[in-house]
């Protein structure tokens, strides 16, 4: 390794880097170091994603959940896991092959007990999973009422700027607006929709299809109504 230290100043850092490119080094790529330190085997696959994590989190929360996996957190409870099931496997294979040596032999009872921990958790761990990737995407909410409801203001009041035209009129939005907000360190994906009515051209009519299928995927729903306006039924 080469350490090279020299004035401050664009020019002169140019230039020195010129020379040592001319001079056979090389620029390091984007993740070149995570590169190195996962072929070299320092860290493993998980870790070496987690950098990415970090580097691009959008809320507090998303950073430390980045930073427990650049840890080895997740990689441990992944090799504890694993450790778990070899061990019932080396149990039942020594009872099989080596009957006529005086080892204990486990039971039916013993390996459904170990399996059923196991399982419980490969559980914790898939929920884990759901809640990374609401931490990392953000909650999905859904911001769902009829036209002219406020949709669009209350998305415009939470992100505090004009994102979206707000008019008089009703169904002045057709296709979805998405914005990203962190709220206490959650992060939200918000998504204004078309408002829903009877559609009055074919337009309308998708973006209604739109902002119906959005809210049966939605993590969370914001419904808004109209307090001046009574209650009817429609779907």
């Amino acid at each position: 390794m080469c350490e090279i230290n020299s004035h401050g100043g664009n020019i002169i850092v140019k230039r020195i880097l010129e020379i040592c490119l001319k001079n056979g080094a090389q620029l390091a790529e984007p993740g070149e170091f995570t590169k190195r330190a996962f072929l070299n085997g320092r860290i493993d696959l998980l870790q070496a994603e987690s950098v990415m994590d970090v580097i691009h989190a959008k809320s507090e929360r998303e950073a430390k959940t980045g930073i427990k996996q650049l840890e080895g957190v997740l990689s441990k409870k992944i090799a504890e896991i694993k450790q778990n099931i070899l061990d019932i496997m080396v149990n039942i294979e020594v009872s099989i092959d080596y009957p006529e040596y005086d080892v204990d032999g486990v039971t039916n009872n013993q390996i459904l007990k170990s399996l059923e921990i196991i399982e419980e958790k490969l559980r914790k761990l898939e929920k884990s999973f759901d809640n990374g990737k609401m931490i990392k995407e953000g909650i999905k909410t859904a911001i769902i009422g009829k036209p002219n409801a406020g949709k669009s203001s209350l998305l415009n009041a939470i992100l505090k700027e004009e994102r979206a035209i707000v008019t008089e009129f009703e169904g002045t939005t057709r296709d979805t607006i998405e914005e990203m907000v962190t709220i206490e360190g959650i992060p939200l994906k918000l998504i204004d929709t078309a408002g829903i009515r009877q559609a009055k051209d074919e337009v309308e009519k998708i973006g209604i299809a739109k902002a119906k299928e959005i809210a049966k995927d939605a993590d969370l729903i914001i419904a808004i109504f109209d307090s001046s306006k009574e209650l009817t039924r429609r779907r």
